[in-house]
């Protein structure tokens, strides 16, 4: 089945952005424009930084992060799942 597709605009960081989606998911492409806005905001605010380019490059590295950080996670978890595989198939 064929996904539909549609067109957004995203107001990030006061630029309009256009881009074609699948209309499914849409509502996580606004909350990702949103939470971008929100970071950018939090960042030239909490810590004062006066050019733009080092506001963006902070939101980057945390996004960076916190993607690293979840990756790792899914990893142990998909060891600990394998492993209580194997110890299931030995008990049975």
């Amino acid at each position: 089945m064929a996904t539909e597709k549609m067109k957004i605009t995203l107001n990030i960081l006061n630029k309009p952005y256009t881009l074609t989606i699948d209309s499914a998911k849409e509502e996580l492409y606004r909350k990702a424009g949103k939470f971008i806005q929100h970071k950018v905001d939090r960042y030239s605010s909490q810590f004062r930084i006066e050019d733009k380019r080092d506001c963006y490059a902070m939101v980057m590295l945390d996004l960076a992060l916190t993607l690293v950080t979840e990756e790792d996670i899914d990893a142990r978890l998909e060891q600990m799942v394998s492993k209580l595989d194997e110890t299931l198939a030995i008990e049975h």
